[in-house]
């Protein structure tokens, strides 16, 4: 049987290990977190359900670009709750429902933060166009694509080193096979002990990340507030996410993210300032919590806590999922675009070089 080992248990490395485990390899998934998941993770305060990075996808109507991708891994069996009205772009004050909205985007929509292309802005918010979808909770999918993994899934465990065909852990533990990784590249070349020609070492060093996310996690007063399963922006860089529906109509929680840099001098002020940008938010919020790139840079290891990663400004941004050494991959956000959508885009062509095309649409067919 074929070992692969994958680094990191975001969205990417565990649908490449589901992927590779139906082809017949035994994966071992390394996560240094306490629980595996990145970004599709979600946490409870005081009772409350809050998502980290997981709030809805697209894409997921019949013979659309992500139900294609899930419904042969058995995802489209989630309880998704879709949301028929379309998520909303407040311009000027004025909101507008993404469905009316045309393309090229033009500065008004730099969801993204700045500097991307419009190709990119297309490819993630069209698929917006046609309706929303909803999870009650990200480590849903987690579950999912965990128990479809033919190997463990080993939390607490730090990559400390990565040689050719050989994974190294803080605690002694070693592994042997295929590598991809789910961290950031740069991160990879870090802890790569080998050579690699110089010229590819220095291109991802050229690359630059994208912003850091600054997010409001508010505790609502009850029935202060109408739940809206639609996603909000705001300005452009403002994004509203309503959760935790008390079954009367209202919301007991909501998220708030902007783009911001790494470092967040008073975390307090600049929670006060987003919350006021709302019409009605702050006198519903009972309670809140934040968190900062640093945060992100802690629990994720992407650096100064880039959320979005590699900015994607033009076709030399994109880094192939096959590097220079021979048995080591990449997959995630950085490889391609960022998203539910990209990221899951970007595992399949992980598997693509892997597997060769035959076989993935094999598996993808069954």
């Amino acid at each position: 049987m074929s070992e692969a080992v994958i680094i990191g248990s975001g969205l990417g490395g565990l649908l490449s290990g589901a992927i590779l485990s139906r082809a017949g390899y035994r994966v071992t998934v390394l996560e240094k977190a306490a629980q595996p998941g990145g970004c599709l993770q979600s946490f409870t305060r005081e009772g409350l359900r809050f998502d980290t990075g997981f709030h809805s996808v697209a894409g997921l109507e019949k013979g659309g670009p992500l139900e294609r991708i899930f419904r042969p891994l058995g995802l489209m069996d989630l309880p998704w709750e879709q949301v028929t009205e379309t998520d909303r772009i407040v311009l000027d004050g004025v909101p507008h429902p993404l469905s009316e909205l045309s393309y090229p985007l033009g500065n008004a929509l730099r969801l993204s933060g700045p500097d991307v292309t419009e190709e990119e802005y297309a490819h993630v918010m069209e698929p917006y166009k046609n309706g929303s979808w909803r999870l009650p909770s990200g480590n849903l999918l987690v579950q999912a694509l965990a128990a479809q993994i033919n190997g463990p899934i080993r939390c607490g465990c730090e990559v400390t080193a990565i040689e050719p065909g050989i994974v190294r852990c803080k605690e002694g533990s070693s592994y042997e096979g295929i590598i991809i990784s789910d961290i950031h590249p740069r991160r990879t070349f870090e802890l790569f002990q080998g050579h690699v020609r110089p010229s590819y070492l220095h291109r991802l060093e050229r690359l630059e990340d994208g912003p850091g996310i600054f997010t409001v996690y508010c505790k609502l007063h009850p029935e202060t507030l109408v739940y809206q399963p639609w996603s909000t922006t705001y300005d452009g860089n403002l994004m509203l996410h309503y959760g935790n529906p008390d079954g009367q109509g209202f919301a007991l929680s909501a998220d708030l993210l902007s783009f911001c840099g790494k470092e967040v001098p008073d975390r307090n002020a600049l929670a006060v300032r987003l919350i006021r940008r709302i019409p009605g938010l702050k006198a519903a919020v009972e309670k809140y919590w934040t968190s900062t790139p640093v945060t992100w840079e802690r629990y994720t290891g992407t650096p100064d806590g880039t959320a979005f990663g590699i900015r994607k400004k033009d076709a030399t941004c994109y880094v192939h999922p096959r590097t220079p050494v021979p048995g080591l991959y990449l997959t995630g956000q950085n490889c391609g675009l960022h998203g539910i959508l990209g990221v899951s885009e970007t595992a399949l062509s992980t598997c693509r070089e892997i597997l060769g095309e035959s076989t993935l649409n094999q598996i993808l067919e069954r």
